[in-house]
């Protein structure tokens, strides 16, 4: 994946080793869902911000995150990540 902005808004999926890069950006930064505290987030696809979001780096994502807890209130939250800390370089 190059990074190259196709449209609007690009949604970039996610293959295996970008996820797990994803997964030890959140265990080096203590990620857990904001709700309650789970660490086992599933990790969604990646949308580009720097479209939308004009304070953001030029290679600003964030990256959907899914919370397995049946019993929390907040259900999806994100990280924003810049490409370099997840994507093929």
């Amino acid at each position: 994946m190059d990074g190259a902005r196709t449209g609007l808004s690009e949604i970039v999926p996610l293959g295996d080793e970008q996820r797990e890069r994803v997964r030890a950006r959140l265990r080096a930064g203590h990620g857990a869902c904001p709700a309650c505290g789970s660490e086992d987030l599933g990790i969604g696809d990646a949308l580009f911000l720097g479209f939308a979001f004009l304070s953001e780096p030029a290679d600003a994502y964030m990256v959907g995150l899914t919370c397995p807890n049946p019993s929390c209130p907040v259900t999806y939250t994100g990280i924003r990540l810049r490409a370099s800390e997840f994507l093929d370089q």
